[in-house]
């Protein structure tokens, strides 16, 4: 059946009790708070029923997660040219793999990265005379970010929410797209939140192998499934909302897309052609209304039958 995956973050959760290993490391500066949210979330995903997790992105938001590590930020504010210091999310990805080979589970592990965007359009620039040179700067330090974890990894995720907003040139976004993954090895997959039934033309054009997006909380876009050119990542739970949704009102939505994906000449085989996932990231949930959101979207897969 349809494979399952996340759109990335999972809420935060911390040790309420440190035992005495943990004390140590605190003392000498060494302790990780958040190694024990990567094993919650990694366990988590797995127990519900996920195919490809994610490390959680649990050590800060979307953005800060890549403007405290790249050179030439001062927070969130561009100070200098852009460039990559070292790999960032490779150990978190690292050790959600092993975390997962431990429970003898056959998971694969997404990489996710910002896309350089939406990255741009939710920082302050002191730096760059324009808004292109910051991007392009951007997406060449995030391609060697992706470089780093194209050896562990079968799918790279990139989140450019901002592209469903208006406010960007595609023309500059699909050169910067395409500095990210030309010539990779991998799966691709660009998910935009939003609504995006009238922009999907663009994004066909992308250098990407997927086209993620929310059709949960956005009905709207299931208009797009007619028209899409690549495979698709169908957000089916919607993660605005603490509502749990059944297995059975998930399943009614993923085959109100299955019908109008059939008039679809692009899509040639509807079983390898469709990722089924929430429609974002569930970090502002309640570990346990994210948890059952994913069981139960995992239920709605195994209720279909084609």
């Amino acid at each position: 059946m349809f494979k399952t995956t996340v759109v990335g973050s999972y809420p935060v959760v911390k040790k309420e009790k440190l035992n005495f290993l943990d004390k140590v490391k605190k003392i000498f500066g060494v302790y990780d708070e958040y190694k024990y949210s990567i094993e919650v979330a990694v366990k988590d995903q797995i127990s519900a029923g996920i195919d490809i997790i994610s490390d959680g992105q649990v050590r800060g938001d979307m953005v800060e997660i890549f403007t405290k590590n790249l050179f030439g930020f001062q927070d969130k504010i561009v100070v200098n040219k852009i460039e990559f210091v070292k790999p960032i999310t490779l150990k978190d990805l690292l050790f959600a793999k092993k975390l997962a080979k431990s429970l003898k589970n056959n998971v694969e592990v997404k990489g996710i990265i910002t896309g350089p965007c939406t990255i741009a359009y939710s920082v302050r620039d002191e730096f760059y005379s324009n808004k292109e040179e910051l991007i392009i700067d951007l997406a060449k330090a995030l391609r060697k970010e992706v470089e780093s974890l194209v050896k562990h990894t079968p799918i790279i995720q990139i989140d450019e929410p901002i592209l469903s907003t208006g406010m960007v040139d595609f023309d500059i976004a699909k050169r910067a797209i395409e500095i990210i993954t030309k010539d990779l090895n991998v799966e691709i997959s660009m998910h935009v939140c939003g609504s995006v039934h009238k922009i999907i033309e663009e994004l066909n054009e992308f250098n990407v192998n997927i086209l993620d997006h929310e059709f949960a909380s956005n009905r709207k876009n299931l208009e797009i499934l007619e028209r899409i050119n690549k495979k698709i990542g169908f957000g089916c739970v919607n993660t605005k909302s603490k509502k749990v949704e059944s297995p059975e009102e998930i399943r009614d939505l993923i085959e109100e897309g299955l019908e109008i994906l059939k008039n679809n000449k692009n899509i040639k085989d509807l079983k390898s052609s469709i990722l089924i996932d929430p429609d974002c990231g569930l970090r502002l949930l309640g570990r346990e209304i994210a948890y059952n959101k994913l069981k139960n979207m995992v239920k709605a897969v195994n209720l279909i039958s084609l």
